[in-house]
């Protein structure tokens, strides 16, 4: 929470700088990206889980959004619940800080634009940590698990959930007073030997694509730009090379680094030359 907390005025500081010193000249736009899986209730006929579910999203996209995108303060759900098991555990204040309200001034509207990562959907459910537990999760208060039928990826925390996509963009527009919003990333992994013909990425791509088309059209989402994750293979995180998220495949056992096309290179290329899906 210490280091989220100077992370979000870090973001404000530097949004400034660029308001006040460099817009004029060179125009650009200056924003945050925010990571987000898409919460749906275990069950969505129990309470306890539709709040589970809502507690989900606010402690990780709200966390961040709901100072930027708001009132320069962290969501009520979060304040309320960190303070209430701060203080069952003895503290003489919350665990989650606080900012200043000239701190909540200099944060407030500081974006251009909502830059969004997305992947994936989880099913929520409530638990009920004891007091002593002193976690985020347990600050939380709520568990995930995925559905059996989800198709899988080479990650283990990425199912194939095109629905919550759309879900995810409706809950921002109605959320954040409908900011204009850019994905940053969407794409989908592979592991093991090598195959070009990686018809799983382009069923990823058609079909997310598509919840984002919904969005748009149905929903009146003020989407105004996609990027897939992610053009080349690369070093992902702790899982280094084992995890391939590119449209391009990368040979990393040969110097040279020789890159291929995989289908879905060809299946996204498709969609950018048409700006739609290609005609059949």
């Amino acid at each position: 929470y210490v280091v989220g907390h100077n992370l979000i005025k870090a973001h404000a500081e530097a949004w400034h700088v660029y308001n006040e010193t460099y817009r004029a000249k060179q125009g650009g736009l200056i924003s945050i990206t925010i990571n987000s899986d898409w919460a749906e209730p275990r069950n969505p006929h129990n309470q306890e889980d539709i709040e589970a579910a809502q507690r989900y999203l606010q402690f990780l996209l709200g966390w961040f959004a709901h100072p930027i995108f708001k009132n320069g303060d962290y969501n009520e759900v979060m304040k309320t619940r960190i303070r209430e098991r701060s203080l069952a555990q003895g503290l003489k204040k919350s665990r989650l800080p606080e900012f200043t309200e000239s701190e909540k001034q200099r944060i407030k509207g500081t974006y251009d634009y909502f830059g969004l990562n997305h992947y994936t959907t989880v099913l929520t459910y409530n638990v009920n940590y004891p007091a002593g537990v002193l976690s985020y999760d347990s600050d939380r208060g709520a568990a995930s698990v995925t559905d059996r039928s989800w198709l899988n990826s080479g990650s283990f925390w990425l199912k194939v959930t095109p629905f919550g996509f759309r879900k995810l963009l409706r809950w921002i527009k109605e959320e954040y007073n409908d900011p204009p919003i850019y994905v940053t990333e969407n794409g989908v992994s592979e592991r093991g030997a090598l195959d070009l013909n990686d018809t799983w990425r382009t069923h990823y791509y058609r079909s997310y694509i598509n919840e984002a088309l919904k969005a748009v059209v149905l929903d009146g989402v003020d989407l105004r730009g996609y990027t897939a994750w992610t053009l080349m293979d690369n070093f992902e995180w702790a899982v280094g090379y084992d995890e391939r998220f590119g449209l391009y495949h990368v040979n990393f056992t040969d110097p040279n680094l020789p890159r291929h096309p995989k289908a879905s290179a060809r299946f996204y290329s498709q969609i950018i030359n048409c700006n739609g899906f290609p005609d059949p």
